[in-house]
């Protein structure tokens, strides 16, 4: 255990039995159950309405969550000798859900379909300034993102391998998501459509923790009001993107999220949309974007050959997903 660290653990109520490193956060087995120790991610207010969503999800029926816990003089947040703000968090003895094993994404959006019916049943208070459709609010977002992008390579006088390529597909990429974010748009029942509750916001394969008795769902970071269904397109989308755009597999996860939280009509066009846009592509475009741009890694260029490599697949699977669903 570091120095630094065991005056932060000095201040909770706990026996610490052994410690070891998780993603950004120290995983610590103490007498009173498994811990996780890290670094204020995010604003007091923030944190405040994390915990109270948490407290009142674990009420609502979904207790395996990673609610935060108290200091000694009851401060959610401990502070080190530099004045690094730290905060303690339940955690759980498990595995990280394996998104290239057809059991374990089963599991999973069952796993989430009964977190959507706890949080569906946490009241949450309408802002006047967010937009009425959220998703379609970040498709447009995201295209104009990707427009700044191309418009950036297009001025550069010499350019990297990455950004040739990049270019050369450019189009048919940047197509796609106008023609979703369009095809959305247009879509008169999905536009009064307004099923809103709270959301994970990152719900993939890391924030599903795989018990010997259940499942917990950590990192609610980004939690926020928005369709269900967005949660559940970010764990699609990863699973076929590593599993070959199996629609087979696909079928069967959205039965096991089914069987538990219904879709309506809208909902399997509204997962359309968002499969629809090039989102890896986009994802790609926004790490170019937030890099130094003298010098460019080749992961990207790998991943960008994987976007173009599987792109008739995903074309292949949206075509059969839209007759089947839509």
């Amino acid at each position: 255990m570091s120095d630094k660290l065991s005056e932060v653990y000095e201040c909770y109520d706990m026996t610490i039995i052994s410690t070891g490193k998780g993603r950004g956060m120290n995983i610590v087995k103490t007498d009173k159950g498994i811990r996780a120790l890290q670094p204020l991610s995010m604003s007091e207010s923030r944190l405040a309405k994390e915990i109270e969503l948490l407290s009142a999800v674990a009420e609502a029926g979904y207790p395996n969550v990673d609610t935060c816990i108290c200091n000694q003089d009851g401060d959610y947040i401990t502070y080190d000798r530099y004045h690094i703000p730290y905060i303690l968090k339940q955690y759980y003895e498990g595995r990280e859900c394996n998104i290239r094993t057809e059991a374990d994404m089963v599991r999973a959006v069952d796993n989430l379909a009964e977190l959507h019916i706890a949080m569906e049943k946490v009241e949450w208070i309408p802002s006047e300034h967010e937009p009425v459709c959220k998703p379609l609010y970040t498709m447009e977002r995201r295209n104009r993102e990707l427009q700044r992008v191309r418009n950036y390579m297009r001025k550069k006088p010499s350019k990297s391998e990455f950004e040739y390529l990049y270019l050369s597909c450019f189009d048919q990429y940047y197509d796609q998501g106008r023609q979703a974010y369009a095809a959305m748009k247009e879509d008169p029942e999905l536009m009064k459509y307004a099923r809103l509750s709270y959301c994970h916001g990152t719900y993939n394969q890391h924030n599903v923790l795989i018990l010997k008795d259940g499942m917990a769902t950590v990192n609610f970071d980004h939690y926020s009001v928005d369709h269900p269904i967005t949660d559940l397109y970010t764990f699609i989308r990863k699973a076929m993107e590593k599993n070959e755009y199996q629609m087979e597999l696909l079928v069967r996860l959205l039965e096991a999220y089914t069987a538990k939280y219904p879709f309506e009509k809208q909902d399997y066009r509204l997962l359309y949309y968002l499969l629809w846009f090039p989102e890896k592509f986009w994802k790609i475009s926004n790490q170019y974007n937030n890099m130094n741009k003298a010098w460019t890694s080749p992961k990207m260029q790998e991943k960008l050959y994987t976007v173009i490599e599987q792109e008739c697949k995903k074309q292949k699977l949206l075509t059969v997903y839209y007759k089947q669903y839509c």
